[in-house]
C-alpha cells in the first residue's frame, strides 16, 4: 500500500517539528531514490519535497542517506540496554517473532510501563505454552518482581526439562494451542514455533499449529525442526516440513535465520522455498550475514551425539559467562546441566573458505528474503545486562546483535556488491512490513518513507557505516548519524540518547 508524496508547492497547515534537510532519500516500496527535503510533525511524515517549509528544528544531512528505521523481526534482545544497542544499528522497530512470549498481555503492559527506545512486539510463544502445560513452567504474571524476566531466558533456563521435548497427547495439544491462541487474542503478532528446540514435538502438532495460523489470519514464524548436514533428518528434512505445512493449510509460514538452519545444505533448502513461492504457498525467509550463531548451552541440538551431524566439535562452541571453548564433551555435558540457558557463539561456516562463503551467501540474497538479526540479550560474566547505559565494560553478546544491518550495508552492499543499496534497504524495511502488515495494522506505516508514514527514520553515511562488534568486544555500530523513532531522537549526531524512550508496543490484530 502505498501513500502519497506531498508535491512541493502543497503547503502545511503547521510548521513542522523536524525538517531533515538536503538527504538522499531511499524510499524501496515506491522507488525514490533522490535528495529531497523530509519533515517530521506529531510523529508522522508531513513533507517529502525540494521546499522549505517553516519548521522548529532544521536538520543539515547533506550526504547522508535518510531511510525508513529498520524492522527487526527476530530480536530476542528485547531489554532497553539491548534496543538501544539495536537502535544504533538503525533499527526502529525490533520484534521477537520467533521465541515470542508468554502472557502476552502481562509481557506487554511492563514493557511499556518501563518504556523502550524503540518499537518493540512480540508473538505468541508455542514453546512457552509447551513447557507450561507439559511441564508445569511458572510464567510470569503482573506480581513478578522488577523487572521482569525476559522472555527468552524463561525459555533458555527451562530448555531441559523433562517433559517438553517429547510427543504430546492430544488433550495436551489441545490445551497447548489454546495457550498460543489466547496469546494471538491478547496482541501477539502470530505464532512464535520453536521446533528446533523441541524435535521430538509431533508433526501433527505443527501441522495443528499452522492450521491454526491460517484459521487466526497470522503468520507463524519457524525454527526448523532439523539442523543437520547429514542424512535422514536434514535441514531439507526441517525445510521440507515448513513448506509442506504451508501448503497444506494455507498458512503464511517464515522461516526463522535460514542461513545457520540450513547449515551446509542452504542450496537444496533455497531451491525448496523458491519453487514454493513460485507456486503460491506463502513461505518467506530470514538471514543474518555472519557464519556462526548463538543460543544457549542446553539447546536440543548440542547434545553430544548431534554435534557431527551440524559439522562442529565441542570447540566450535564458545561459552560466552566465561569465555571458554568447550574443550571436551564432559564439559559440554557440565554446562548442559548446570546452566542450560548460558549463552554461547557457535561457528557454523568458515567464511574464508570460498565454498562456505557462497552458502551464507546464497541464504542472504534469497528472493524476497529479509535480513534480521536473531540478536542476543548482553551477558557480563555470569550477570545478564538489562538496563545500564552504556553497557558495562567486559559484556558480551554475538556481534550481530550490535552490528547486522551496518554490516549488511558495510559488508554486502559495499564491500562485495552483492546487494544494491535500494535491495539491501528493501530486505530491513518494506519487505519485513509487507509480511507483517496484514494482520499487524501498525506496519501499514512502517518501513517507508512517504507523506502519513510514521516518522521512524534511519540516517546514515553509506560511505562509513560499518560494524565494530567483535565476538570478543562489544561495540555498536558507526555511521548511523540519526535515528529517529516517532518523530523523537533515540540517536542524535552519533549518539545514542539513553532517557529517550519514545517506543510503542505492536501488536496484531486477528481478522
Amino acid at each position: 500500500m502505498a501513500l502519497v508524496l506531498n508535491r512541493d508547492e502543497e503547503p502545511l497547515t503547521r510548521p513542522c517539528q523536524i525538517l531533515f534537510v538536503g538527504g538522499r532519500v531511499i524510499d524501496p516500496e515506491t522507488g525514490l531514490d533522490a535528495v529531497r527535503n523530509v519533515g517530521v510533525l506529531g510523529g508522522s511524515i508531513a513533507y517529502i519535497g525540494q521546499g522549505f517549509p517553516h519548521s522548529n528544528s532544521i536538520v543539515d544531512v547533506t550526504g547522508l542517506v535518510i531511510a525508513p528505521g529498520f524492522i527487526d523481526m527476530h530480536s530476542h534482545a528485547q531489554s532497553p540496554t539491548g534496543l538501544l544497542l539495536q537502535a544504533l544499528d538503525g533499527v526502529t522497530t525490533a520484534l521477537d517473532l520467533e521465541a515470542g512470549a508468554l502472557p502476552i498481555s502481562v509481557v506487554y503492559e511492563r514493557a511499556e510501563a518501563e518504556g523502550r527506545p524503540i518499537n518493540f512486539g512480540f508473538s505468541s510463544s508455542w514453546a512457552l505454552a509447551r513447557m507450561q502445560v507439559l511441564d508445569a513452567v511458572p510464567l510470569p504474571d503482573a506480581r513478578t518482581a522488577d523487572p521482569l524476566p525476559e522472555p527468552i531466558h524463561v525459555f533458555e533456563e527451562n530448555q531441559t526439562r523433562a517433559r517438553w521435548n517429547t510427543p504430546a497427547s492430544e488433550w495436551e495439544v489441545s490445551a497447548i494451542l489454546d495457550r498460543v491462541e489466547q496469546g494471538v487474542h491478547e496482541g501477539g503478532i502470530g505464532i512464535g514455533v520453536l521446533l528446533g528446540y523441541s524435535p521430538e514435538s509431533g508433526r501433527e502438532e505443527f501441522f495443528r499449529t499452522a492450521q491454526l495460523a491460517e484459521r487466526l489470519g497470522v503468520p507463524a514464524f519457524t525454527h526448523s525442526r532439523q539442523m543437520s548436514n547429514i542424512e535422514p533428518g536434514s535441514s531439507l528434512d526441517g525445510a521440507l516440513e515448513i513448506i509442506g505445512a504451508a501448503a497444506g493449510t494455507g498458512a503464511a509460514l517464515h522461516i526463522c535465520h535460514i542461513n545457520s538452519t540450513s547449515l551446509q545444505r542452504i542450496d537444496d533448502v533455497g531451491l525448496a522455498v523458491e519453487n514454493a513461492q513460485a507456486r503460491g504457498n506463502r513461505v518467506t525467509t530470514e538471514a543474518y550475514p555472519y557464519a556462526a550463531g548463538s543460543t544457549g548451552v542446553g539447546a536440543a541440538f548440542f547434545e553430544p551425539d548431534k554435534l557431527d551431524r551440524l559439522g562442529i566439535t565441542t570447540r566450535s562452541i564458545q561459552y560466552l559467562p566465561t569465555g571458554e571453548r568447550i574443550a571436551s564433551v564432559d564439559r559440554l555435558v557440565e554446562l548442559r546441566q548446570t546452566d542450560p540457558g548460558g549463552m554461547c557463539i557457535i561457528d557454523f561456516l568458515d567464511t574464508d573458505d570460498p565454498t562456505q562463503l557462497a552458502m551464507l551467501i546464497r541464504g542472504l540474497t534469497m528472493p524476497g528474503g529479509v535480513i534480521a538479526s536473531d540478536s542476543m540479550p548482553l551477558t557480563h560474566g555470569p550477570h545478564r545486562v538489562y538496563n545500564e547505559w552504556p553497557p558495562p565494560e567486559g559484556a558480551l553478546t554475538h556481534p550481530r546483535s550490535a552490528g547486522c544491518f551496518a554490516r549488511t550495508l558495510g559488508w554486502l552492499v559495499r564491500e562485495l556488491g552483492v546487494l544494491t543499496l535500494m535491495d539491501a534497504l528493501a530486505r530491513v524495511t518494506s519487505v519485513p512490513a509487507s509480511i507483517l502488515e496484514d494482520s499487524v495494522p501498525a506496519m501499514r506505516k512502517k518501513g517507508r518513507v512517504q507523506v502519513g508514514a510514521d516518522a521512524d527514520l534511519a540516517i546514515f553515511d553509506p560511505e562509513t557505516i560499518s560494524d565494530r562488534a567483535t565476538f570478543e568486544t562489544l561495540r555498536a555500530s558507526t555511521g548511523f548519524r540519526h535515528v529517529v523513532v516517532g518523530g523523537t531522537f533515540v540517536v542524535r549526531d552519533g549518539a545514542a540518547i539513553a532517557t529517550s524512550r519514545p517506543g510503542r508496543a505492536i501488536r496484531s490484530e486477528r481478522r
